[in-house]
């Protein structure tokens, strides 16, 4: 799910959601889809919370339909994994970063935030 989800809450949460059959028991020979399915086109706005400014919502939320139902694998997106009970249940665990899409300015922002968090948090700065 999406990082500012509850974005209008006083809490910080991070959330999924699992799908279930009731009743059946899960299989350790069969693939377990895992969707990563963060960006959903939704954008802060002061005083509105999360809206779909762009009007993106229903072609995102066609895609993840479609993907979970066909069981699409896409790097960086979805993935599918025999898992057991002992298994890590998360997406991350699975995926395969792809490298091609990450930039310089990329790293940069990553850098910039990580290190806002440093200060933020009164932590030691390397």
């Amino acid at each position: 799910m999406p990082d500012e989800l509850f974005i209008n809450s006083k809490v910080g949460v991070v959330s999924c959601i699992m799908i279930f059959t009731a009743h059946k028991k899960h299989s350790s020979i069969k693939n377990t889809y895992f969707g990563y399915y963060k960006e959903d086109g939704f954008e802060k706005r002061k005083n509105k919370g999360r809206i779909d400014v762009d009007s993106n919502w229903k072609t995102i939320k066609k895609k993840w339909v479609d993907y979970y139902y066909e069981r699409v694998e896409e790097s960086g997106f979805s993935v599918k994994q025999i898992i057991t009970a002992e298994s890590e249940w998360c997406a991350e665990s699975y995926m395969v970063t792809d490298y091609e899409t990450i930039n310089e300015s990329d790293f940069i922002q990553n850098v910039l935030n990580y290190s806002a968090y440093l200060i933020t948090n009164k932590r030691k700065v390397l």
